[in-house]
């Protein structure tokens, strides 16, 4: 009989699989070239913060010689060293696709990288030009002596030098190093490039073709390229902190000095360089790995939004308003006629801007609260909140300090808010605060009326052209009691209260979960068909997995929409045979979270800020939302239909873990789900702008 840790798959290589699934976006050969190095370019940013975080706390554990075990069965030492050989071998994929597909392609679409020896004389000018006005003034070279201070930067490419001082290389070599910082652009585009529409040096090739103005009468005799990731699993002590801002500045300090996690080291690299580069990094902890090409694949960002191009990129989706809204028509006006729900980015997070600015120049509205998690650079939220405030508006807003990785950004919002004249929210004690939602209060008419959003995703409108999620505006009575008892529990250390209609983490939502999939589960028990529907990010859970076994066990129908993690297995007999799991890896990426429980055909549906994660439902403020509004249910429902339909994007979770494609059977034509929404998202926009001026009845046919 299989033990109780079989049944649940390792969170670390679930991630990672996700990130496979998302490295074979990048393989896919249907997709225009600019789209696949997108993807590739996402692979390099998703595994530098996963060695950051995950990577990180695994390191913090096996130095304190944790030997705890994970759900599967791991501890953390087995699972440092499965990380490493699944990373290896995914690098080698990663690199395999950009040299052996995407280069070539590349160069045939007149994008190259060039490399210092095909330079024409012209060229070699120019560099040294270029390299003189603009790269010699701003680098350093430091000098590395027997116990060397320097400290290494993280996610910055190094270059490491061996200097010949003298005419026997050994006796008089020293070491120095160049910092390759952000404020310098990657690529040094070259002009006059036949046949090329952008041929371009990575700035560590200018650099190393360079050198020599800076050791003028020595010698480089070798150079190596690496990079380091460091530790940011580095959180404040809530019970020993009395200034929170002033605490995560010292974390953002600290992270500069934390551990090295990884060291990648460019392939051809001489011995001893190496040895250099590990005593300089502190290696004796930390995963290194040999890269078969140019470090830091994040820099394809850039060639993948280059300009001009757009043959060489997907065409675009464009975001439309629902039908329901008006251009120009007051956002107070549209909300009373009845509750909206938006579907993002196919529909646009503009009238969720749109509330938030009316509101800061309306004299009607005596007050704005709010929960701002992540937030776009130029933030437009932020810019109607600093409005409102100044205007005289009573504005709270509770800024999460504690977003990792936005902790720098979210402090200058809240000093920015502050001096508007804004009250502000550090967090709260303990605890991350995740939820999504707006609470605006307008007099009308001799009383107030609360106008709300929520949402599944941030107040971010950049990431909400990329990102799929949920938006429910309301101005419904019992949710705006729910929504001022929310936020006078988080700002005001109100003790909690029970919610008409909302559930909040970490004090019932996960009950409320729980005592839905029960509810199927007994109805299954007698003789009904029960099914549960639900849509997430990451499902790690215990509790929560547990629960869909036993559901699963009694008969229940259990499909599940999981974009990344999944620590459940599927279709283990006796077990969670009537549990499938697909996972859509697609242009956007998937971030709603949709929960549908059947409750003998009057479906319970929710939104939720939540994914099913023991932090999630246990050490973060979050919320859920019941969707009563009766069109905004049925399209909720479409959705997950839709996304179980895929058999373009979609991959199956296998009992061993391994993902496989959906895909369309010989009679039917694939379906992609997004592709779906982005064209329902058309012709509903267009059900506005093209009523029927001329009315037709229908009569009986003799």
């Amino acid at each position: 009989m299989p033990s109780p840790e079989d049944h649940f798959l390792n969170r670390e290589l679930s991630w990672l699989a996700f990130n496979e699934r998302v490295l074979d976006e990048a393989a896919r050969a249907e997709l225009p070239v600019l789209e696949r190095v997108k993807f590739l370019a996402i692979t390099a940013s998703n595994f530098d913060e996963f060695f950051m975080v995950r990577v990180g706390a695994l390191q913090f554990m096996r130095e304190k010689g944790l030997r705890a075990k994970d759900l599967s069965g791991l501890t953390p030492s087995l699972q440092w060293d499965s990380i490493h050989d699944r990373a290896t071998a995914f690098i080698s994929r990663q690199y395999e696709i950009l040299s052996q597909q995407l280069i070539p392609l590349l160069q045939q679409k007149g994008i190259r990288r060039l490399s210092t020896t095909e330079l024409t004389p012209a060229q070699r000018t120019y560099l040294e030009d270029h390299f003189m006005e603009h790269i010699f003034p701003v680098l350093s070279p430091i000098a590395l002596d027997d116990a060397p201070r320097f400290s290494v930067p993280a996610l910055q490419i190094i270059l490491l030098c061996a200097i010949n001082t003298g005419e026997t290389e050994v006796a008089t070599q020293r070491h120095v190093v160049f910092t390759l910082p952000s404020s310098l652009p990657r690529h040094i585009t070259m002009p006059d490039a036949d046949g090329l529409h952008h041929a371009y040096l990575n700035l560590e090739d200018v650099l190393g073709l360079c050198l020599h103005h800076y050791f003028p009468s020595e010698k480089v005799t070798a150079t190596a390229r690496f990079r380091i990731s460091r530790n940011s699993d580095i959180a404040a002590d809530d019970d020993v902190v009395d200034d929170l801002a002033a605490a995560m500045e010292g974390i953002l300090d600290k992270r500069l000095q934390s551990p090295a996690i990884r060291i990648e080291i460019e392939q051809g690299a001489r011995r001893d360089l190496i040895a250099v580069i590990r005593e300089l990094c502190g290696a004796k902890n930390a995963q290194v790995f040999t890269i078969p090409g140019e470090l830091d694949l994040t820099t394809y960002f850039s060639i993948a939004n280059l300009p001009g191009l757009e043959n060489l990129k997907v065409d675009p989706w464009p975001s439309h308003t629902p039908p329901q809204i008006t251009p120009g028509e007051s956002m107070f006006e549209v909300i009373k006629r009845g509750d909206i729900l938006l579907h993002h980015p196919y529909e646009s997070f503009d009238p969720v801007l749109a509330l938030l600015e009316e509101a800061a120049a309306d004299p009607s509205v005596i007050a704005i609260k709010q929960i701002l998690y992540r937030t776009a650079k130029n933030s437009r939220v932020v810019a109607a909140l600093v409005k409102a405030a100044e205007a005289g508006k009573h504005v709270t807003v509770l800024v999460e300090l504690k977003a990792r990785f936005d902790e720098a950004r979210n402090l200058d919002r809240a000093h920015d808010l502050l001096n508007a004249g804004a009250q502000i929210i550090y967090g709260v004690h303990g605890l991350k605060t995740h939820a999504k939602i707006a609470l605006i209060m307008r007099r009308e008419a001799g009383h107030l009326v609360r106008y709300m959003h929520y949402g599944t995703g941030n107040y971010n409108e950049a990431t909400s052209r990329l990102y799929t999620d949920i938006s429910y505006l309301t101005c419904r009575a019992d949710y705006g009691s729910d929504a001022s008892a929310f936020f006078n529990t988080v700002t005001g250390r109100s003790r909690f209260v029970h919610f008409t209609k909302l559930s909040m983490a970490p004090f019932g939502l996960r009950e409320r979960l729980l005592s839905m999939i029960h509810s199927e589960t007994e109805r299954a028990r007698q003789g009904e068909t029960a099914e549960i529907m639900l849509k997430m990010n990451s499902l790690e859970d215990r509790e929560m997995i547990e629960a869909l076994y036993e559901a699963s066990q009694a008969g229940v129908k259990v499909r599940l929409n999981i974009r990344g993690i999944c620590c459940l297995r599927p279709g283990l007999k006796g077990l969670s045979e009537n549990i499938t799991v697909v996972s859509i890896i697609d242009r956007y990426l998937e971030h709603a979270r949709i929960y549908i429980f059947r409750q003998g055909g009057r479906p319970a549906v929710f939104i939720s800020s939540a994914d099913f994660m023991n932090r999630n439902l246990s050490k973060r403020v979050e919320l859920l939302v019941p969707i009563e509004d009766k069109e905004a249910r049925k399209r909720l429902i479409h959705i997950l239909e839709t996304h179980f339909a895929d058999t373009s994007r979609a991959r199956l979770l296998r009992p061993d873990g391994t993902w496989q494609p959906i895909l369309p059977s010989a009679k039917k034509k694939a379906l992609r789900s997004q592709d779906c929404f982005a064209r329902e998202a058309s012709r509903r926009s267009k059900q506005r702008n093209h009523a029927p001026d001329l009315l037709i009845p229908h009569t009986p046919k003799s």
